[in-house]
């Protein structure tokens, strides 16, 4: 397999074959919370139509909207609070949650989705309390945090508020073990919180920053995906797909902006990435150790990926442009389509384990023929080498790159090293959905005789 790997799909009829299906319901749900300023920036609404066609994904713990008042100008929205925006979005995801649930069960009814949105401005505590009842829950799993923008005219962040009350109210310990519960998606609105009061945010992933040359990062979601897998914005959103699509605004710098989607993105488990693995890749790009935060668990977007002729940054995103976008494309269909109508994602099942330990000059076959389709679709099998997540960057000799199995004979090695395979399963429906599975094979050297 060469670096990166060029690899033509090739159809195969997928049978069942009685294997245990991994499929999303079987993957732990991450708990979020985000905080939005809707009724600034436009893009913030757009991000929030498709953050709510992924609320089968998350147990969505919270919504919080800070800004009290909406830009003249800027928003066009008719309702003039940031509550009453997201509200309105919120609303109409309730008409098509019928729907919605007829592709998967696990889309929560309108009346949680309102029960956990609230407003968090400035002279009230509805935000902060939330918080600190989400994340003193009786439950084992953290709580992602997601601010999606706190900027001129909205009110100070909500989760700072938070730290701030629960250390003046609980003392270092007490801050320490809340603390600890919380994952970060997101920008930085911190403050001391995140550089200098202990400990650290125990990781903590900046998916709009850094600048790369005159762009911010997530300037880039716009360029690289509005087209991709030939997604059109009216046809595909916001005509013909339910009253959620139609509140999608189009009046922001950047056509289809949506500058906070990376940070769900980031999160949606497709079966490629781990949230907790930042350097791993996912859709929302690769990411790496930040420089001006030494020995901290902080990551942006500063990694590079070699793919299409090209090493650039770019290319983290880019190489899974049009499924992101097949995908988004789809679920505008769950709204208004009954489940015999749409395409469903395929299920993608790998025998064995997916972390595996081999020695040099080992042969290895790793088979995914059980992978299967809802719609009972073909199926398109296609591995990659991705060097860059992992610690091996030599080449690799392989063969079934465009099959369900994938046979190698494992490389030379002077000392132990990381090979990360990506299988990409695409069906043959209409978007053509794609899920992933990630297989890391450790080579250690070769036993002297």
């Amino acid at each position: 397999m060469t670096k990166p790997a060029a690899i033509l799909a090739v159809l195969v009829l997928c049978c069942g074959r009685g294997a245990v299906a991994e499929s999303p319901s079987h993957v732990e749900r991450i708990r979020l919370i985000i905080e939005t300023d809707a009724g600034g920036d436009p893009d913030d609404e757009q991000s929030l139509v498709r953050f709510l066609l992924y609320a089968n994904d998350f147990d969505i713990e919270g919504i919080i909207a800070n800004r009290e008042h909406a830009r003249k100008g800027e928003n066009l929205n008719t309702a003039r609070t940031g509550d009453a925006i997201v509200r309105r979005l919120v609303e109409a995801y309730g008409e098509c949650q019928p729907r919605l649930v007829e592709h998967d069960p696990r889309y929560p009814p309108v009346e949680q989705l309102r029960e956990r949105t609230v407003a968090g401005y400035d002279e009230m505590d509805d935000g902060v309390e939330l918080i600190i009842r989400v994340v003193d829950a009786d439950d084992p799993r953290p709580v992602w945090y997601s601010d999606w923008g706190t900027d001129h005219m909205a009110a100070e962040n909500n989760l700072r508020r938070a730290l701030d009350r629960v250390l003046a109210e609980r003392g270092p310990e007490g801050y320490a073990a809340f603390k600890n519960k919380l994952r970060l998606s997101s920008t930085d609105r911190f403050a001391e919180h995140t550089t200098t009061l202990e400990p650290a945010f125990p990781l903590w992933v900046d998916t709009w920053r850094p600048h790369y040359g005159h762009e911010r990062w997530y300037w880039q979601f716009s360029e690289i995906t509005r087209y991709a897998g030939g997604f059109d914005l009216e046809r595909d959103c916001r005509t013909g797909h339910g009253p959620l699509g139609a509140l999608y605004p189009t009046n922001t710098t950047h056509i289809q902006k949506e500058g906070d989607t990376g940070s769900f993105l980031y999160l949606v488990p497709t079966g490629m990435n781990d949230p907790q693995e930042p350097g791993w890749g996912s859709w929302a790009g690769r990411y790496g150790p930040r420089e001006d935060f030494p020995g901290k668990p902080y990551f942006w977007a500063n990694q590079q990926d070699d793919w299409n002729g090209s090493v650039h940054r770019d290319n983290t995103l880019a190489r899974w442009a049009a499924h992101l976008q097949n995908d988004f494309k789809a679920r505008l269909d769950w709204c208004v389509q009954p489940r015999e109508a749409a395409n469903h994602h395929p299920v993608v099942q790998v025998e064995g384990d997916r972390r595996r330990t081999v020695r040099s000059g080992d042969a290895l076959t790793i088979d995914a023929s059980a992978s299967s389709d809802p719609d009972g679709d073909e199926l398109s099998f296609r591995w990659e080498f991705y060097p860059e997540a992992g610690t091996y960057d030599g080449s690799l000799t392989s063969e079934g790159t465009e099959a369900s199995r994938l046979a190698f004979i494992a490389p030379q090695v002077a000392e132990p090293a990381d090979i990360h395979l990506v299988l990409s399963v695409t069906d043959a429906g209409e978007p053509p959905l794609t899920r992933y599975a990630r297989v890391i094979v450790r080579v250690e050297p070769k036993e002297k005789d």
